[in-house]
């Protein structure tokens, strides 16, 4: 591997990390070196998740349950990390609640808050606490995730509350570039469109016309494979991405180019 993207000896943090694109960041950055503690809610997958990676990679990947809508949750899981590694170089803030189906003038209250309590209060949790470690070495790296669909309305969907995290996922990620910058500490976002992860073909299975119709609206006429998002986590991870920060890198082949 070409030095500048080498992350050994790295020590990085993954949450939503036993499937999907979470399991495909951790992935990526433990085939580049780094030793990848995944966090989730689900025990059992990330073990699961935890023994794929390490037969993939031969990387250790140590795992942790984790709630990131409870802060004393994230708090332990914060002080396994430091008490295990001694420090942190890369937060993957990965955890969220998908697009809901109900339209937002029959949504009730509690499904609202229960997706920007996980999607954007679960990742100032997680900045809030992890990053504490990154603050007081002086260096780090934090790549959030955002969403297209916090940048343009995507037709046939009812988001709503998932829209108005992720569009405020950038603009934390902007916030706390500016403001860790004299800490050495990098924080920027990547805003996928639509990948084939399990979720997402189960979601197509059940809403016939989708997938077309989406595709209609992708210059690259098809959806993303998640292998094709994991090496951006990597490249911002990395010693490439050194003078990059507060920028949210679009992956969707296309979709909001029109």
């Amino acid at each position: 591997m070409n030095e500048p993207f080498d992350l050994t000896d790295k020590i990085a943090v993954v949450t939503g990390a036993r499937q999907g694109l979470g399991k495909t960041f951790a992935r990526s950055l433990a085939a580049a070196g780094a030793t990848v503690y995944l966090m989730s809610r689900n025990e059992p997958r990330l073990a699961e998740a935890s023994q794929e990676i390490e037969g993939l990679t031969g990387v250790h990947c140590p795992f942790f349950v984790i709630d990131i809508t409870d802060e004393s949750s994230v708090e332990r899981a914060a002080d396994f990390v430091k008490t295990e590694a001694g420090r942190l170089d890369i937060l993957v803030n990965n955890a969220a609640v998908g697009r809901g189906s109900t339209p937002l003038e029959y949504t009730d209250l509690s499904e609202w808050n229960h997706t920007i309590q996980t999607n954007l209060t679960g990742t100032f949790l997680c900045m809030k606490h992890f990053c504490r470690m990154m603050i007081a070495q002086k260096r780090g790296k934090v790549i959030n995730l955002a969403s297209i669909a916090g940048m343009v309305a995507l037709q046939g969907s009812c988001l709503g509350a998932y829209d108005c995290s992720k569009a405020a996922i950038e603009s934390l990620t902007r916030c706390m570039a500016g403001e860790w910058a004299k800490y050495n500490i990098q924080v920027n976002s990547i805003a996928p469109g639509y990948f084939m992860t399990d979720i997402n073909k189960s979601f197509i299975s059940e809403n016939k016309g989708f997938y077309d119709k989406s595709v209609h609206r992708i210059p690259m006429s098809r959806w993303g494979d998640p292998d094709e998002i994991g090496e951006v986590a990597v490249f911002l991870a990395s010693a490439a991405a050194d003078y990059i920060t507060g920028t949210n890198i679009v992956i969707d082949g296309g979709y909001t180019a029109w």
